[in-house]
């Protein structure tokens, strides 16, 4: 069983992965001080670097891993079902367990929705756009036809797993593991990344607006 298993991976199956672990030790050792450092080091080793594998090496077109349309009425269904979901758990951690005093939201856009908003959109989305592309995009997608739903559980792993091995885990991105498995879920019901990247960002945004509303 365990050797049949083992061989439904080829050797671009292993070549893959290793890539995969060595954008991420990169991405992991990269230094960074500012937020201009981290958008650089998160475009180089999330994007660029895979997506140059994938056209160069692979030969393959994008649309194989979920940069395209997909199928729009099963993402929009899965991306409410989960935005309904993800919402309940986000309320019930900031009515239940004392979350306030953890996370570091910036304080400053408090008060100030059009600065909130551009926030949310154009920087919290701009991370999140790395993370679909390569967590979902080329983790999940990579290997979604050989494990099926078990990718969804791929990709979350080896997001958990780098930020706590790297040491760079902290209470900001709890919105992004609560939302993991709806990403993986979305994705991988859409065969689009689209879906799931709208849907985290309006997601954060409702987060972060139950963190202001309750410090008020």
């Amino acid at each position: 069983m365990r050797r049949n298993f083992l061989q439904t991976f080829n050797k671009e199956d292993l070549v893959t992965g290793g890539v995969i672990i060595s954008c991420l030790f990169l991405f992991a050792i990269f230094p960074i001080d500012n937020v201009f450092q981290q958008i650089v080091s998160s475009l180089t080793f999330l994007l660029v670097i895979p997506f140059l594998y994938v056209k160069i090496i692979l030969k393959k077109s994008l649309k194989n891993f979920g940069f395209k349309k997909g199928n729009w009425i099963t993402g929009i269904f899965w991306s409410v079902v989960s935005l309904i979901i993800s919402a309940s758990i986000a309320y019930i951690i900031f009515k239940y367990f004392g979350f306030l005093e953890k996370y570091p939201f910036p304080r400053y856009f408090v008060g100030h929705f059009a600065a909130f908003m551009a926030y949310e959109i154009i920087l919290v989305g701009l991370f999140a756009f790395f993370y679909e592309a390569f967590f979902r995009g080329f983790v999940m997608l990579s290997f979604s036809k050989k494990l099926g739903f078990w990718s969804i559980i791929l990709q979350a792993v080896v997001f958990f797993l780098f930020f706590l091995l790297s040491g760079t885990i902290s209470w900001t991105q709890v919105p992004y593991f609560i939302f993991l498995l709806f990403a993986g879920l979305i994705t991988y019901f859409s065969d689009s990344i689209i879906y799931s990247l709208v849907t985290f960002v309006i997601f954060n945004i409702i987060f972060d607006s139950f963190f202001i509303y309750a410090i008020k």
